[in-house]
């Protein structure tokens, strides 16, 4: 690998060679330099956040003009699988278009995804590489968490009117991705909420459910086909 400065950090979810890489990364991988910066810079900047700083205290991230930049990488992408996704047969890859680009921070090359962000309370769907949708969301409250780690789902259940017997609740445009029942849903006052949460009322949300509002949710339910993948992420 040529020597030179890693990827300039991006900021969250902006489309980025940091958020984004074009072939396999570690483990048997094409391992081109710009994808092998883009990996080091998402896993600095994971390690930075306040909710993984703590989990990969002892995470080793190589130096991307280390002689054995793969074997290094590879074995801190193992770690970090192993850590953060909690895989007990980690492979040190991160795939284009898998799971681990994801937890991660980054985006899939790719395919349809949904990524909810529990620390700034937006929604961002994506087709690829590219942003589609961005949305302001609330989600659950501190007794009914929407997660309480980095998660990935996929929608099952798709009901465009919808209401919930269990709290007598109307969430139409609901997509559940939980089978506890958490769902992405139409409801009201959403940007108020979400706004609150982020300044840290954290009493205030759902019963886990990912709310939007009803312009939002109506767009995201017409966009997003079953399986679709939904990442709650924590930072």
């Amino acid at each position: 690998m040529s020597q030179g400065n890693c990827a300039t950090p991006k900021k969250k979810h902006d489309i980025g060679t940091a958020n984004y890489i074009f072939n396999k990364v570690g483990k048997g991988g094409t391992n081109s330099n710009t994808d092998l910066r883009s990996v080091i810079s998402l896993l600095e900047n994971r390690k930075k956040d306040p909710y993984y700083r703590e989990k990969l205290l002892r995470l080793k991230i190589p130096n991307s003009c280390s002689p054995n930049i793969i074997q290094e990488l590879t074995q801190c992408i193992s770690d970090f699988q192993a850590s953060i996704q909690g895989r007990n047969k980690a492979d040190g890859v991160v795939s284009p278009s898998g799971s681990t680009i994801l937890y991660l921070g980054g985006v899939r090359l790719t395919g349809k995804h949904i990524i909810v962000d529990l620390d700034d309370q937006n929604l961002y769907a994506y087709d690829g590489k590219k942003k589609i949708h961005e949305f302001h969301c609330a989600s659950g409250d501190k007794k009914h968490p929407t997660a309480i780690k980095p998660s990935l789902h996929h929608i099952f259940r798709k009901h465009q009117k919808y209401r919930s017997r269990a709290y007598n609740a109307q969430m139409d445009y609901a997509m559940f991705f939980t089978n506890d029942g958490k769902a992405i849903h139409q409801s009201n006052a959403v940007s108020v909420t979400s706004f609150l949460k982020v300044v840290g009322i954290e009493s205030l949300g759902s019963h886990g459910c990912v709310r939007l509002s009803e312009d939002d949710a109506k767009k995201l339910f017409s966009w997003s086909p079953m399986n679709t993948p939904v990442f709650v992420d924590m930072a």
